[in-house]
């Protein structure tokens, strides 16, 4: 008996093969199906729309006029919308672009984020350090009279001299002083023992 010569595919790869062709029909159909529903929508939508001034001419086809007149409505309507919404996000991007004031740029620039703040008729009443489950550390502010008067604006008190009254390895205090060298308020900077800044309270 003669051996054949015909080489037999493995089994598993010719079902991988079936399975491979099956899934690609499947795709084919299912972008055939989408690109027919797209098309006739498109189609469907001019003909409701091109056909609004033939069926208004016309005694018989009431109905669809009327539908159409509710179609173009709800055009309009959606039009409108989108122009209404339009107007609110250039409001909105316009708002997001204005420049950040002094407090922002104290809390979120030269602050970093890390210390929370207690505001009293928009001012900055207290800044406390936040971050510490976070593992970051109190940030160490050296000069500190520079820091009260580069960021005044923010703390709401008119001072134009800053003075250091007291200072020790918890605390350091600084008197704020008009233009007639009147104290107006005070700084009290809390510190932790590497002299980190902890918080800070601004008094009158």
């Amino acid at each position: 008996m003669e051996k054949s010569n015909v080489i037999e595919f493995p089994k598993k790869q010719s079902l991988r093969k079936r399975l491979n062709d099956k899934a690609q029909d499947q795709k084919a159909v299912l972008s055939l199906s989408i690109a027919s529903v797209l098309l006739v929508s498109l189609l469907l939508n001019q003909w409701l729309v091109g056909g609004n001034n033939q069926a208004a001419n016309s005694s018989g086809s009431r109905q669809i006029a009327s539908f159409n007149d509710n179609f173009a409505q709800d055009v309009k309507w959606e039009h409108d919308f989108a122009k209404e919404l339009s107007q609110k996000d250039l409001q909105v991007s316009a708002k997001l672009a204005e420049r950040p004031t002094v407090r922002d740029d104290l809390v979120f620039g030269f602050l970093q984020g890390k210390y929370g703040m207690k505001l009293t008729k928009g001012h900055i009443e207290s800044l406390e350090f936040i971050d510490a489950q976070a593992g970051e550390q109190p940030m160490s502010i050296e000069n500190k009279d520079n820091f009260l008067m580069s960021y005044r604006d923010a703390f709401g008190l008119d001072f134009r001299q800053v003075s250091v009254t007291e200072k020790n390895a918890s605390e350091e205090i600084y008197s704020l002083f008009s233009d007639n060298k009147i104290i107006v308020g005070s700084a009290r900077f809390a510190l932790d023992d590497q002299g980190r800044v902890v918080s800070v309270k601004i008094t009158q």
